[in-house]
Parts: structure tokens; C-alpha cells; sequence
């Protein structure tokens, strides 16, 4: 077996090689191996005990693999367990085999853990708020006690070069191996526990006879077979000719197709198994994608056509980060560059010699290219290696043989298209349902995908996954001089904007720039804050008003460079239509150079005047936020205690650096932040400069509260599962050098992007769960301290929970504290008069880096500081 079918690439080219050509003293040292001890197949040699999980660890450690899909990953886990952040939450052993040689072999690694009390707490469920009956998109995997994942280590005496030979040899004996197994010429994977400890085979080859001697390792507990699990529903997806894109698998046969646009919308899935607390399970979601009919040669055209002049820097933003697929193969790729110096002419060298894509295409793909002048497509994907030696793969792709997929920024800004799109896209969770059935059906009753399962011992086990989940109570919300109720719905639209605001500021000295052909729409803003100001409490003054000329963007900066003084509040821009190189002129004047609060408004929102009374009001929220006001808050009963956000920025195309955005509160109510940016390189998650940030944002807390926090909240979004081991490892840590035994630190993932999803109502009418409802068991991992939390009201679709992780308490402030003061925070983001998905101390972070990624990042400093600007 090759490719992904082989599963388990456990050594690169170096490794494999040294391996290869070591000497013969150490198979003789290696216990086990040793040629003295071999006696004819069948014989079995009795190992010492202890040594097995011993000879694991060095041999697991030892292991050089690439860290991606497929087998060097699914070996990575194995590597990984001494740094596996989470501890089960029941201490169970059911998964472990009852065979005396399986447990023993296993205890040493699972004794070699060193775990925190602090960090792994025993009780992680929480009781405050009522009781409720819910369900979720997970489908029970039943394993059989009969099989499992069994590792085995492979010697051949005399020793064997080729990998391919090895492969070889052992097919020879898959009869009494078995026939299903995964090997990569060293480590051997089988379903099945062999009758021996070290089963002893003989295969023939032209001139001798090479011996195979397989050792018994350990019996692999779910957790650490999890990747092998998803790469078999990988397999079973390809059985029922899914298309795979990313970690989503869809149905090309059956498109939905929206001809005005000349899109069509392919259905399908995402699957993940993991090892949850109520045992292995599989969430199956439902997924969607977009694809262009035409071809990205027909977009190249029409945009020469548009614009000749600047047709390259317009091509390049267009399709640079966006993702394709060659129906020929139905491959996608990822586009880094877009090369004007070359042609389907151009000629590359292939193992038979030099040949051109068009005469390529022709011979292996039976295809004509048609138009022999228009620039190739580059996509850079990266070998899987070790970093020092990995080499990145370059293809070049053809437009016309592309097609783009995704949403593209012009679809996104067609309403009418978008509304569309989401009859297709937005799924009820009765929908859900019925997909999660045919899921079910379609694997059960296709044979070749029932038998993928049956060889590793697994079968799906239909099960609505009756939840127990908590509903928690309604939020008072506190204005200026009211308060009020926020509700099941956790909505007060209606009252943000009939209510006096917690802290009002007036506009005494701002300024209102405008294009002089949206007069009208400057004339209609500045009275409509006249009427609406008086119920929130707020004084407005007459602006000083600048009428410019023409729509140049230079324009826009004289003025602002001509007005703005020390006094200025806010400056006010409306523009004529939304341009983003407009839009970042003006942020970066504001915000660097200039710095003062600023807004910008497109005056075709300011032109329908049964809607404006409710624009305007917004506008002024908003206005006043950035002025550092605050608009209303739920009561939080902590003292010096300071919460933070972290979130960071990646640019799409990959050419601009990322950013880091740190947001602190400095007031006992959570409506006064501190913010820090820093700019980190390419595509980098991990955020370096915390300290700096940290201890930046304590020296402000102190200055405006007379003393440091006691306790610091960090809630961090935008860590995947697979860096929560690296964050905890190098985040963490820099927060701990600051706080010392002075500050207790806690700190949080929040993970929005999930495919978990969670019902209410019965079986044959499911809905969105309301606010504040948790579900922190049995969906929740075997392994961690986490919980699902609801916080938001969706009438169209279904609602998405958000994933809390806890990484490290020092309070102990324990399940139900975290979990309230995580649905309290929702209710704080000023942009909305109700809950959000993550608390609103993220949404900030996630709005700084957004703006300065997107429209400041460049010629700017390493790290900035600013105030709420940016809402």
C-alpha cells in the first residue's frame, strides 16, 4: 500500500536510512531482536515486562515525522502522549485491554505523566441554572473488544534496504497476519493481537531467505488512534465518491445550481471522531460549497476588459488565497502567484524528458488547451519533512482548467445574491437531522464502507444522544438610569436605544468631512442626532463641517490633516460609496498619525429616510464607544480582577505579516479596555510579545485603579486542538513570568469555528436551544476541562456553540463561575444590543488586529497602542 493507504509514513529519507545501515551490534542489544534468541517461526521468546513500554518510549521519541495528514500525523499522536494536555474525567480504564501483557505495557507511559490537580480538576461539571433535554450531531462509534489497534515492530535479518521490499516480504504472510494492516517498513499496525509476542516469518528470495520478526508493542488506547479513525472515514467518504476539500468531503453529483450567477452549491460533510466523555464518538455536520461555473480564464478576460491599465495588480488581488479545482481530477489548490512570464507554451521537465502543458494535457489528460497565451497559476503546497529539509511542491495550473470556489468579496457584497445562496446553505436543525440520517444510512448499506469499519472493529451505532444540558438565568442589563431584562432571547434592541447610556460623552469639537454631492446626506445625519441624542443622554454641538470637492482620496487626507487639532473629539467622514483604499487612508491618518476617534459612514445608508432614525442611532452608539463612553453593562461581581482577549489576523493571500491584538479591561464594570497590536510573521498563530503587552496593559490598570489585579482572566481566541499543547506550553508561560505568586492566573481557549451542534424539542421537531444554555458532559472531551456554551438567539438556521477549554485555573474559581462569567461577557460588545458568540473582550481583539491586518499593517510599527477606535 502507498500513499494515504500505507497510513503511517514513522521515518523520513534520513531516518529510514540510518536506520537502514546500523551496525549489528545494535539488533543484538536491542531487546528482543536478538539473532542468538531467534529460534524457527512460530517459537516464542518471553520479553521482560517492563521493558515493552520502556522500548516504546525510546522508540516513539526517537521517531523524526512530518507533523501533517495522514500517517506521519497519526504516528505524531503517538509521540505526543507525554504532552497531551488533558486527563480523563472519570479515572476509567474500560478502553485498556484486560490482557496482563497489554496493561503493563501500557502503564509505563501513562505513569511517566506528571499532572496538576490545579489544571486537571476531578469535578469539571457545573450545577448552577435549570435543567434541559437536548441533543447534538454525533453518531456513537461500538467498538469490538476483540479488535483494536495493536502495534508491532518489524526487524528483517539480514537487514533489508528498499522499503518496497519490505512492504513486499510481509504481504507474503498476510494470512497469518491478516489481511487488513498498516505498515510503513518499520512499525506495524494490525487489528488483531497476534498469537505470539514475537511471531518469527521466513520469506524467500532469489538467493537466500530473509527472516521477518514482528515484536508485540502495546495494545493503542482510542486516544491515541483517534487520526487513524478519521482517516478511515476519509476512506469511506471516498467510497461514496465524496469530493474532498480541506477536512470536508462533498457530492459533486448532486449540485445545486443558481444560474444567474453561474454558481453551483455542492452538499456535504465534515466527520471528526474523538474520544469524548461519554465515550468514541463521531461528529458529522452538515457542509456546503461554493463553485463557479465559468472558468478562471473567463474572469481573466472580463477583468482585462474592465481595466487594461492595472489588469495584473487587479488579477493578482482577485484570485491570490483563493482555492480552485481541476474538474479533471477534482483536486483543489490553493493559489500563491499568478505568473504572467509563463504559458501553457512554457515547457517543464517530466521523468520522460521536457514536454509543454499543452502537449502534457494532451497525452494524459485527453485535453485541448485552447488558449496557448494566457499566464499560469502557481500553487505552493509544502512537503511533509522535518523543517530544515522540507522543499516546497510548485504546480502550475491553467485557468482554463480552474474554477474558483468559495465566496468571493463581490458575492459576498451582492445581497440579493447571498439571500440565495442561503436557501441552500442555511440548514434547521431539523435538516440536520435528516442529513445526519442519510449519513447514517448511506455508510450502513454500502458494503465497502461497512467493510473499512469491520476490519478495525468499529460500527456506527444509531443514537439521538439524549443531552443533559443547563439553561442558564436571565441577564440584568444596567443603563444610565434603568435597568432592565434582557429575557430568554437575551435581546434589548429596543431599550439601547430609548435609554440614557451608562457614561455619556457630548460632542462639543467634531468634525464632518463630506463630498459636496452628499450635502443632503451630511444635513440628514446631523439632524437626526439632534433628535435621537436627547433619550440617551447626550449633547451634541454644532461640527465644524468640511464640503470637499472632488472624491479623491488626497482630498480626504488634506482635510484631515488640515483640521484635525489637540481638541478634536471625533472626526466624521461620509463617503460617497465604499472603497477600501479609501477606508484605509482614513484609519491610518486617525490612527497613527493623527490620532483621534474617527467615523466613517457610506452616504447611500444615509439615504433612505424611513430607515435613518435608526442608522443614525447606531451611529451614535458607536460614536460614543469611541469617544470612551460605555453604553450598559451586566453586573459582574468581582473585585481587581482584569479580563482579557487575544486574538490574531492572518492575511488570506499570505503576503502581509499576521497580527496580534491584546485587549485588557481597567474598569470593576468591564467597559474600559486597554489595546496593544503586534505584527508577528506569516501565517504565525503562537503570539510572541505577550509580555511586553502584559505588562503593558497592568501598568494601566494600576495608574487607573491604584493597584494590580489580583486575578487575571485571559480568554484567547483562535487556537486550533492542535496548537492547545504549544499554547499552554509557550503562551501560558509568558503570562506566569509577569504575575509570579503576585497574580493567580486563569486562562481560557475559545473556539468558535466547531462542528459540534446542539438541538432542543423532540425528536420529530428539533429547534435552536436558547441563550445561555451549557452542555459541559458527555459531548465534552475525555481529556479536558471544557464545555459548549449557546449565547447567542438565531432565527434562521442553526444556532453554533462556542467551545470553552479551560487551560489553567490558579483561582479555582471552578465550572460555574467561569461558565456564568462567560455568558456575561457576550452581552458587553457595544456594536450589538444583545449576546454575540464569544465574549465581547475577544470580539475587541478580533476587531483591532482585523483593522490593523487589513488597512494599517503596513508602514506601521512593530506594536501599536490605541484606544476602542476600531468598533
Amino acid at each position: 500500500m502507498s500513499g494515504r493507504g500505507n497510513l503511517l509514513n514513522l521515518f523520513n529519507k534520513k531516518t529510514r536510512s540510518s536506520e537502514i545501515s546500523s551496525s549489528s551490534e545494535y539488533y543484538e542489544n536491542d531487546c528482543g531482536f536478538n539473532i542468538h534468541h531467534s529460534t524457527s517461526s512460530g517459537e516464542f521468546h518471553r520479553l521482560p515486562k517492563d521493558n515493552i513500554g520502556s522500548d516504546l518510549l525510546k522508540t516513539i521519541k526517537n521517531m523524526d515525522t512530518s507533523v501533517g495528514r495522514g500517517r506521519a500525523q497519526f504516528v505524531q499522536t503517538f509521540k505526543s502522549n507525554e504532552t497531551n494536555l488533558g486527563k480523563r474525567k472519570d479515572d476509567t480504564s474500560s478502553i485498556q485491554s484486560k490482557d496482563t501483557i497489554n496493561n503493563e505495557s501500557t502503564s509505563s507511559l501513562e505513569n511517566s505523566k506528571v499532572h496538576n490537580d490545579e489544571f486537571f480538576p476531578n469535578v469539571v461539571h457545573g450545577s448552577k441554572g435549570s435543567s434541559v433535554i437536548l441533543s447534538c450531531n454525533y453518531i456513537e462509534l461500538k467498538t469490538d473488544e476483540n479488535k483494536g489497534v495493536y502495534q508491532y515492530e518489524v526487524r528483517f535479518f539480514p537487514a533489508v534496504d528498499s522499503v518496497h521490499l519490505r512492504i513486499k516480504y510481509l504481504n507474503e504472510h498476510m494470512d497469518k497476519i491478516g489481511g487488513t494492516k498498516t505498515f510503513d517498513g518499520a512499525s506495524l499496525y494490525l487489528p488483531i493481537l497476534l498469537e505470539n509476542q514475537m511471531t518469527v516469518l521466513v520469506s524467500k528470495s532469489m538467493d537466500t531467505e530473509v527472516e521477518i520478526r514482528i515484536l508485540f508493542k502495546k495494545k493503542e488506547p482510542f486516544k491515541n488512534c483517534l487520526h487513524l479513525y478519521n482517516i478511515l472515514f476519509d476512506r469511506i467518504m471516498k467510497t461514496l465518491n465524496y469530493v474532498r476539500f480541506d477536512r470536508k468531503q462533498f457530492d459533486p453529483s448532486c449540485p445545486k445550481i443558481i444560474p444567474q450567477a453561474k454558481l453551483e452549491v455542492w452538499p456535504g460533510y465534515v466527520t471528526a471522531v474523538d474520544e469524548l466523555e461519554g465515550g468514541l464518538m463521531l461528529c458529522c455536520d452538515v457542509s456546503h460549497r461554493i463553485l463557479c461555473q465559468r472558468t478562471v480564464l473567463d474572469m481573466l478576460i472580463d477583468i482585462y476588459k474592465k481595466n487594461i491599465n492595472s489588469y495584473q495588480d487587479l488579477v493578482k488581488k482577485t484570485l491570490i488565497g483563493n482555492i480552485v479545482i481541476t474538474r479533471y481530477n477534482n483536486r483543489t489548490y490553493k493559489i500563491s502567484e499568478v505568473c504572467f512570464n509563463e504559458s501553457p507554451q512554457s515547457i517543464f521537465h517530466t521523468k520522460t524528458g521536457p514536454t509543454s502543458y499543452v502537449q502534457y494535457y494532451t497525452k494524459y489528460h485527453n485535453i485541448n488547451i485552447k488558449d496557448i497565451n494566457q499566464p499560469l497559476l502557481l500553487s505552493i503546497k509544502k512537503a511533509r519533512g522535518t523543517p530544515e529539509d522540507t522543499e516546497n511542491i510548485e504546480f502550475r495550473l491553467v485557468p482554463e482548467l480552474c474554477y474558483l470556489t468559495g465566496l468571493r468579496d463581490d458575492i459576498r457584497s451582492n445581497n440579493k445574491l447571498m439571500r440565495e445562496i442561503a436557501t441552500y446553505t442555511r440548514v434547521t436543525p431539523n435538516q440536520r437531522k435528516l442529513a445526519l440520517d442519510k449519513f447514517y444510512d448511506n455508510v450502513s448499506n454500502t458494503p465497502a464502507a461497512r467493510e473499512i469499519l469491520d476490519r478495525w472493529g468499529l460500527a456506527l451505532f444509531r443514537n439521538l444522544n439524549n443531552l443533559k444540558g443547563r439553561q442558564l438565568d436571565s441577564e440584568q442589563i444596567y443603563f444610565g438610569k434603568k435597568v432592565v431584562t434582557a429575557g430568554q432571547n437575551a435581546e434589548f434592541s429596543k431599550d439601547a436605544v430609548k435609554n440614557e447610556m451608562l457614561e455619556a460623552i457630548h460632542l462639543n469639537n467634531w468634525i464632518i468631512i463630506h463630498f459636496k454631492t452628499d450635502l443632503r446626506a451630511a444635513i440628514s445625519l446631523l439632524d437626526n442626532m439632534k433628535q435621537c441624542c436627547r433619550p440617551l443622554g447626550m449633547n451634541i454641538s454644532k461640527p465644524k463641517i468640511i464640503s470637499l470637492d472632488h472624491d479623491r482620496i488626497n482630498e480626504f487626507i488634506d482635510a484631515l490633516r488640515r483640521n484635525i487639532v489637540m481638541e478634536t473629539q471625533i472626526v466624521v467622514c461620509i463617503c460617497p460609496n465604499s472603497r477600501d483604499d479609501r477606508y484605509s487612508a482614513i484609519k491610518k491618518i486617525c490612527c497613527l498619525e493623527l490620532p483621534v476617534p474617527s467615523q466613517v459612514i457610506n452616504a447611500k445608508t444615509l439615504c433612505n429616510e424611513t430607515k435613518n432614525r435608526s442608522v443614525v442611532q447606531k451611529i451614535l452608539l458607536q460614536m460614543n464607544c469611541k469617544m470612551g463612553g460605555s453604553l450598559w453593562t451586566v453586573k459582574i461581581p468581582f473585585k481587581s480582577v482584569m479580563i482579557c482577549g487575544i486574538d490574531s489576523y492572518h492575511d488570506p493571500s499570505n503576503r502581509g505579516n499576521s497580527v496580534a491584538a491584546f485587549v485588557a479591561s481597567l474598569n470593576a464594570s468591564y467597559t474600559q479596555w486597554y489595546s496593544k497590536a503586534v505584527i508577528q510573521t506569516k501565517s504565525e498563530e503562537i503570539v510572541n510579545g505577550l509580555t511586553s503587552s502584559f505588562e503593558a496593559a497592568l501598568n494601566s490598570y494600576k495608574k487607573r485603579n491604584g493597584c494590580l489585579p489580583e486575578s487575571v482572566i485571559i480568554y484567547r481566541d483562535g487556537v486550533g486542538d492542535g496548537q492547545l499543547s504549544t499554547c499552554s506550553r509557550y503562551e501560558i508561560p509568558q503570562f506566569a513570568s509577569i504575575c509570579d505568586n503576585r497574580i493567580k492566573l486563569t486562562f481560557i481557549v475559545v473556539q468558535k469555528r466547531v462542528n459540534t451542534r446542539i438541538f432542543s424539542g423532540s425528536a420529530n421537531q428539533l429547534d435552536n436551544p436558547l441563550p445561555g444554555t451549557l452542555v459541559d458532559e458527555h459531548i465534552t472531551r475525555a481529556h479536558m476541562y471544557d464545555f459548549f456554551l449557546v449565547s447567542q438567539l438565531v432565527r434562521q438556521g442553526t444556532v453554533s456553540p462556542t467551545h470553552f477549554i479551560v487551560l489553567q485555573d490558579d483561582a479555582k474559581y471552578g465550572p460555574d463561575i467561569i461558565q456564568k462569567l462567560s455568558y456575561k461577557l457576550c452581552f458587553l460588545y457595544y456594536n450589538w444590543s444583545g449576546t454575540i458568540r464569544i465574549p465581547a473582550c475577544c470580539m475587541y481583539a478580533h476587531k483591532l488586529a482585523y483593522l490593523i491586518g487589513q488597512s494599517i499593517q503596513r508602514n506601521v510599527a512593530d506594536s501599536l497602542s490605541m484606544k476602542l477606535f476600531y468598533l
